[in-house]
């Protein structure tokens, strides 16, 4: 009797799949081959014999992997009388990602700054996620969050203001450690609020004293103030009378009229420009001492009456007159 018996080269049936883990994860690959004979099946890492020789099984070979902490290759070995083959998994641990190089300032204005980094990664990064605060202030940063390149302007800061920035980079996993901080200070602005307990008062019948304190907001270094005053509050601020100071905050304002009520505004400026001006206050300077009377001239009219007449002074609001006079000719005062 005769017997053909088929002779079939092996061949992976379920060969090994690719697979992503986590840091600390677990997998089994499972690797199935056939032929006939059947063949052994092994696994190895590169060189080193993962299957003991004399434990190798037939047809199919399932390898445990345990607390996986970093991406590695296995590859599966099937042999047989009639030839070899092999095919390789790829273990891939997934990881969080790197964090980004430091942020680099590129651009300011008084409510901006722009940002540029570089990945810092060589796996894909789904998006960044960018933090920052005021650097004066503890305390939990803003987000700007699902930035997609690597160029961001932030906007909506304050002027003159210092603040921190970090760019965190985020995949499929979670979020990655930030990058570096990096400081940046915004541009000035002019003032947006005006100066603040603006009081005024008199040192003499012309000469007046104006204080303030600094504006709530300066939005930048205060180069001065500037201190309008008028007679006539409702004319344009224009129109007003202008006294410069510096950086101080109190001046004098001096030749007013006597007797006569100022209204008084102040604002502070910046490199920028003028900020607004305090509300109006109100002075009213103290009546001077009056002037000599001109034209001071004395008539007899009788014997025991005499008629004295003189001008007024001008632009005085003269209350009284004095009148002294002497009798006889040693000059006693009556």
């Amino acid at each position: 009797l005769l017997v053909s018996v088929r002779r079939v080269a092996p061949r992976f049936s379920i060969p090994p799949s690719n697979h992503e883990v986590m840091p600390g994860g677990s997998v089994n690959l499972t690797c199935v081959a056939v032929g006939a004979p059947m063949p052994y099946v092994k696994w190895m890492a590169g060189v080193e014999e993962l299957t003991k020789e004399d434990e190798m099984p037939v047809g199919r070979n399932v390898l445990e992997l345990n607390n996986i902490m970093q991406s590695a290759n296995y590859t599966c070995v099937a042999i047989s009388s009639l030839g070899m083959i092999e095919a390789t998994a790829q273990i891939t641990v997934k990881a969080l990602p790197k964090p980004p190089t430091e942020p680099l300032v590129t651009e300011t204005t008084a409510t901006s700054v722009t940002l540029t980094w570089d990945s810092g990664n060589s796996d894909p990064i789904s998006y960044y996620v960018i933090q920052y605060k005021p650097k004066s202030l503890e305390g939990q940063f803003q987000e700007v969050d699902g930035v997609a390149t690597t160029r961001y302007s932030i906007g909506g800061l304050s002027p003159f203001s210092e603040y921190e920035f970090q760019v965190i980079a985020v995949n499929n996993i979670g979020r990655g450690p930030p990058s570096e901080l990096v400081e940046a200070r915004t541009g000035e602005q002019a003032p947006s609020s005006p100066p603040l307990k603006v009081q005024a008062r008199m040192l003499s019948a012309s000469t007046m004293l104006v204080r303030w304190e600094q504006p709530e907001e300066p939005n930048g270094q205060i180069r001065g103030y500037r201190v309008y005053y008028t007679t006539d509050p409702h004319l344009p601020l224009s129109m007003w009378q202008k006294h410069n100071t510096d950086d101080s905050h109190f001046t004098t304002v001096g030749s007013l009229i006597t007797g006569t009520t100022y209204s008084i505004r102040v604002l502070a400026f910046t490199s920028v420009g003028d900020g607004p001006p305090s509300d109006i206050i109100q002075v009213k300077t103290q009546q001077g001492v009056p002037a000599q009377p001109a034209d001071f001239q004395a008539e007899a009219e009788s014997d025991t009456r005499i008629l004295l007449t003189w001008l007024p002074t001008s632009q005085e609001r003269i209350t009284k007159y004095e009148l002294l006079y002497w009798e006889g000719e040693d000059g006693t005062q009556v």
